[in-house]
């Protein structure tokens, strides 16, 4: 059965959604069951993996939702998987050369985190990125349906075995233990499936599928590289002059961050397809019509949410965190920012031009730019100053990706965005908002009930709202879960 846009877009956030909302309680549980020493522990080994994953995977992963959609024979499609494959064992082995030289050369911090988690993290790293081509695999093969029980099994069984360590031991090193387990069987799974459906064989690789997928990938893995570095910055930068403890507390700022990439990454992962097609076709028009439909549908799902957020930004981080972690709620508040500059991220457009050199330099332009100027606000403005930083750049970048890519397009720049319609959405969001602050100053949320009761309350203004001005249908709720339209 061939699904239409907005089903496939509704399938795969319903997905992210449940995947979050099992994975949201992990933090929750680890800030009660560990120190915050401990905990900062807990969020470095993962700094550590998230920075160099992507360095590692190089984008070949990914390549796999450009490449597979356009062919129809079995046999390329087993090449490029096999390939893929290779690739990323040989790229996982390199990652114990890199924890190699961090062991040595890094002293306190990082350092002596790698030194203690040395071979799980090798290990860990081998079984993630060797089979993290199954985040995309799906998706390529047009099963969004088996992508959104992939998703969330995975992140519901590595939640479940995190959260049930953390409580009976109270041990980082036996959590730490626990996810390099579950990623051995997730490993598994994968390379099962992958052998079972594709049949990889390293016959079928020839110079021409892998000089094809490596001309797509790398770019692209360059980019990743980049942003990556990007964003994670400011995090070096509270880890080298604050420390192992202040770095915790920080992360829970930065909590809610991957909730709207979330959303975004589904719609991405959908849409990123036909817009290959269609450039394939020399179809300009309908990659502005689908980019610009995608843009107002996630706008409609996380402009609330961010109002939201914003109001009751110190109430959720003590309800949720505890009072330890009150300290995150002023850089809670300026992460959220980075919600409104996701909505119109343009990179999307640029790589299916395989314009990824663009984007290459505009991200290393970034990172230099972001560190700099975060060290810089850090310095005058203590711990604030590095998210602020962030915010900034990465603002900035977006202007130059959305510029970049209406020139692709041949549009103006003001063409790229359906300014009248976000205007009016985020207008209903801010309004309704208002309320929501009268209401808090009223009656100040102190238990997690009466959060979720306001954020109820809140959502049912804003759609009650948006529906009197005419700026939401119920043909358009319909539409981006799914159910309708295209």
């Amino acid at each position: 059965m061939t699904r239409s846009l907005s089903q496939q877009v509704g399938i795969l956030t319903l997905g992210q959604l449940l995947a979050y909302a099992v994975m949201f309680f992990v933090p929750l549980v680890n800030v009660r069951a560990l120190s915050v020493e401990h905990y900062g522990y807990y969020r470095q080994f993962w700094l550590v993996f998230e920075t160099l994953s992507p360095l590692l995977a190089l984008g070949i992963p990914r390549s796999l939702m450009y490449l597979l959609p356009r062919t129809d024979s079995e046999d390329e499609k087993a090449a490029y998987i096999t390939q893929t494959i290779g690739i990323m064992l040989v790229a996982s082995l390199l990652g114990a050369l890199v924890y190699t030289v961090m062991g040595q050369v890094l002293g306190a911090g990082l350092g002596a985190l790698v030194r203690a988690f040395f071979w799980r993290l090798c290990a860990f790293t081998l079984f993630m990125v060797t089979t993290s081509y199954m985040d995309w695999l799906f998706v390529a093969e047009r099963k969004p349906v088996q992508q959104t029980i992939y998703h969330v099994a995975t992140s519901a069984s590595q939640a479940v075995v995190v959260m049930l360590t953390a409580w009976i031991t109270r041990d980082v090193s036996a959590i730490v233990w626990s996810v390099t387990i579950f990623a051995f069987f997730k490993f598994l799974f994968a390379i099962g499936y992958t052998v079972t459906v594709h049949r990889p064989a390293l016959r079928r690789i020839s110079m021409r599928t892998l000089s094809e997928q490596l001309s797509f990938a790398v770019p692209i893995g360059l980019s990743a590289i980049a942003l990556t570095m990007l964003n994670q910055t400011d995090k070096f930068i509270i880890n080298r002059f604050l420390g192992r403890e202040a770095f915790a507390i920080y992360s829970v700022g930065a909590f809610q961050v991957p909730f709207v990439n979330m959303i975004r990454g589904s719609v991405s992962n959908v849409t990123f397809p036909l817009m290959a097609r269609h450039q394939q076709n020399g179809e300009h028009g309908a990659i502005l019509d689908l980019y610009r439909r995608a843009l107002v549908k996630t706008a409609v799902l996380f402009f609330p949410v961010f109002v939201f957020l914003e109001v009751s930004a110190r109430p959720f981080i003590t309800i949720l965190f505890t009072d330890a972690y009150a300290d995150a709620t002023p850089v809670f508040m300026i992460y959220l920012l980075l919600f409104l500059r996701s909505t119109a991220e343009a990179g999307v457009v640029i790589q299916v031009f395989k314009k990824t050199g663009f984007i290459l330099k505009v991200f290393i332009a970034g990172f230099v730019a972001n560190l700099v100027l975060s060290v810089l606000l850090f310095r005058v403005m203590g711990r604030e100053g590095v998210p602020l930083g962030t915010v900034i750049t990465m603002y900035v970048l977006n202007i130059v990706n959305l510029y970049y890519g209406a020139r692709l397009l041949g549009v103006r720049l003001i063409d790229m965005l359906p300014v009248g319609k976000l205007a009016a959405l985020f207008a209903a969001a801010v309004v309704t908002g208002a309320g929501l602050w009268a209401l808090h100053r009223l009656v100040p949320p102190t238990h997690i009930v009466w959060l979720g009761v306001t954020g109820v309350l809140y959502v049912a203004v804003y759609l009650a709202v948006c529906f009197a001005a005419g700026l939401v249908t119920v043909h358009d709720l319909k539409s981006i879960f799914g159910r309708k339209g295209t």
